[in-house]
């Protein structure tokens, strides 16, 4: 079974408690102190259905307290109620009880052992032994849920329910949600198989069929909250962080009559109407674009969602004008060459030990910002009367940022542009039919980076390869006809068979792979087959004559596919992959790397600068985060992206295989909208992007 076929249950959240004690759990107090405690014999006590821990204790300290019984006796009462056949049912000390019934069948005590023991109602005995047993040790999820329930069918509220066991309302409203949820999913929580988070992300959906279905079918990463939230939801559009909703503000959605579907587990619930969430973010973003059309003079304009994109319909609808080369003017020219002398200074200030480095990066940060919009305001100058009299301005949404991009030709006014003279030089596609696109460089990794990325997808797809002898095989013998059957070939081999594995070699290259799942799935494989080797095995081959030949096939297959190597020094020519000559052996294989690699601070995140993370988080779809990020410094900056990354599929680009990425375009205006961007006149937004 693959490593991945494995559900990730992570440690039960504990609730916190409310210290207060309510009026009733002070009366079970004071009528507990006046209940005298009686002796009566074991044989006379039994275990109280109304008792609220069910699962079973833990062996080792169950015996523990045994021990401590036999050495100096029970030392606290238990608290017990009649039961129909008149033994009396223990409430409160289920593991005291469980303790003596241990000594009583080793023989060290008889039946007839004098017990103390507080007699109470039955109402009252269930409240106390939700109380004792919330109030000691935690009670698993799987019991909270089972008794919050029973109480809240006896009729109690949940701040009563709260209020007796001292935790908050909230708390117990969350739990007696998820006492509706698929009986099978309790039994698993109960069984540790499934976590409250994950239950809770599951909740989403009240049908317990599709509840059942997508935790069934939920395998590695696929487990997380998130990915089982999105599968149960069957597309509904989640109003927390919702993009189109920052932007148009929850207060205009609402007044223009959209609503929500309100959720117990987030703050937000689903918007119910996305359709008019779409169209107000659209009739928004053309009210900028229309504002910076009219304060320009662009022949017209346009409001969307997404970016254009160079292929596609838009590919054949729109064409994208070369960016123009924008001269400074004197004033300008002088203020770029100040504020470029200021950054130097600034970067000198922050080399001492003492500096304000805080200070220094948000002045380093203005001043840049300063430089960048003297430059893009000298670029919208550069557009000649004629481009902008024929071309438009498009606003769009890049994450939670207005991008704006002028220069953009409707390919249906071309002929009519091409007739009038002066302008058919300037309309020259920055994607032409049968050309590339022009692209702005990001900044390149360094070449420890790149070595250390592509050894770790090399493990990886070592790993996964590992998994499938049969296609390891397929090409090896692949590898074996071009050398045997087309000896002029200087094609490479995909497998460097050179009798010595790679795997360590790419421990060296990446350190931080050293605890990775790939290297733990290895390590396990090598243990298994170095199990099945007898002694001196190395000495003769005569032991492999009995191997059947799958068997021979198999421990083939995990032999070379360690020595796979994809590891590189510099990123690839073609789109910038780092291990990019892996890509025929994952897409053999099916591939995903995210199922055995993840970017963290240290492998990936603390190793770029700060503007590279916040792409990332970006790119990841993580726009509150990417700003957050810019925010912070470099290492505070790095275990953001490395907390927040987990709850999506993102891996770098440069670790995915070649595919066309065309939206953002280059040279588009991106203004920050935050996430309670206040409603922009086009005034307001033209002076912005200009």
């Amino acid at each position: 079974m693959s490593v991945t076929e494995s559900k990730a249950v992570s440690g039960t959240r504990k609730a916190a408690k409310n210290p207060k004690k309510s009026a009733q759990t002070a009366a079970v107090e004071q009528a507990l102190a006046n209940t005298p405690v009686i002796m009566v014999p074991l044989s006379q006590l039994a275990l109280s259905p109304l008792n609220v821990r069910k699962k079973t204790p833990d062996a080792a300290k169950l015996q523990e307290l045994a021990d401590s019984i036999h050495a100096v006796g029970v030392l606290q009462n238990l608290i017990v109620h009649q039961l129909p056949d008149g033994q009396l049912g223990t409430a409160a000390g289920g593991r005291r009880f469980r303790a003596l019934n241990i000594l009583l069948s080793a023989g060290l005590i008889t039946a007839q052992y004098d017990v103390p023991v507080k007699t109470v109602s039955e109402e009252m005995a269930k409240i106390v032994s939700a109380t004792e047993n919330f109030q000691h040790e935690e009670m698993h999820p799987a019991d909270q849920i089972a008794v919050f329930g029973e109480m809240h069918h006896d009729g109690k509220t949940a701040a009563q329910i709260g209020g007796v066991l001292g935790y908050g309302t909230q708390y117990v409203q969350k739990l007696l949600r998820l006492a509706g949820m698929a009986p099978a999913l309790l039994a698993e929580l109960a069984e540790d198989k499934i976590n409250l988070d994950q239950l809770q992300a599951l909740s989403a959906s009240e049908d317990h069929a599709r509840q059942l279905d997508v935790w069934e079918n939920a395998y590695g990463y696929y487990s997380a909250p998130k990915e089982l939230r999105e599968a149960v939801l069957k597309g509904e559009v989640a109003a927390e962080g919702n993009r189109l909703l920052g932007f148009v503000g929850r207060e205009a959605y609402e007044q223009a009559g959209g609503g929500f579907r309100f959720d117990l587990f987030t703050d937000e619930g689903f918007i119910s109407d996305i359709v008019l969430l779409q169209t107000l973010t659209r009739q928004k973003l053309t009210e900028i674009a229309e504002g910076i059309a009219q304060a320009e003079g662009w022949k017209w304009s346009e409001g969307r969602a997404d970016g254009i994109s160079t292929y596609g319909d838009d590919a054949q609808k729109y064409l994208l004008l070369n960016l123009p080369h924008g001269e400074l003017t004197t004033e300008e020219s002088a203020r770029f060459d100040a504020l470029d002398k200021q950054l130097e200074a600034l970067s000198e200030q922050d080399d001492s030990d003492d500096a304000d480095h805080d200070a220094l990066e948000l002045a380093a940060d203005a001043c840049q910002a300063e430089m960048s919009a003297i430059e893009k305001a000298a670029e919208n100058r550069a557009w000649t009367d004629d481009v902008r009299a024929n071309g438009g301005v498009v606003a769009s949404l890049r994450g939670n940022v207005i991008s704006v991009r002028r220069g953009v030709m409707l390919r249906s006014d071309i002929p009519e542009v091409e007739k009038k003279a002066g302008v058919n030089h300037t309309i020259t596609s920055i994607r032409t039919e049968g050309g590339s696109e022009t692209t702005e460089q990001p900044k390149p990794l360094s070449a420890a980076l790149a070595k250390s990325l592509s050894s770790e997808r090399t493990l990886a797809v070592q790993a996964a390869l590992a998994e499938q002898p049969q296609m390891t095989l397929v090409i090896f013998v692949h590898d074996c006809l071009k050398s045997t059957f087309n000896h002029r070939s200087y094609a490479l081999s995909t497998l460097n068979v050179t009798l010595h594995g790679k795997t360590g070699l790419m421990l060296d290259n990446a350190p931080t792979s050293a605890d990775g799942l790939a290297i733990q799935h290895l390590t396990a494989m090598h243990e298994a087959w170095q199990k099945l080797l007898p002694e001196d095995w190395h000495k003769s081959w005569d032991w492999l004559l009995t191997w059947d030949t799958q068997q021979l096939i198999n421990v083939m297959g995990y032999c070379l596919a360690k020595t796979l190597n994809g590891a590189s020094e510099r990123l690839s020519d073609k789109g910038g992959k780092a291990g990019k000559d892996l890509e025929p052996v994952e897409a053999l294989l099916n591939f995903t790397l995210r199922d055995w690699w993840q970017p963290t601070k240290a492998n990936f995140f603390g190793r770029i600068s700060k503007e590279q993370i916040a792409d990332s988080l970006l790119d990841a779809g993580l726009s509150g985060a990417a700003t957050d990020a810019l925010k912070l410094k470099k290492g505070d900056a790095a275990e953001l992206a490395e907390d927040k990354i987990v709850l999506t599929s993102w891996v770098p680009d440069c670790l995915l295989p070649v595919a066309v990425v065309a939206d953002p375009q280059v040279g588009d205006d991106v203004i920050n909208t935050g996430t309670d961007m206040p409603d922009a006149d086009p005034e307001t937004a033209t002076d912005v992007a200009a």
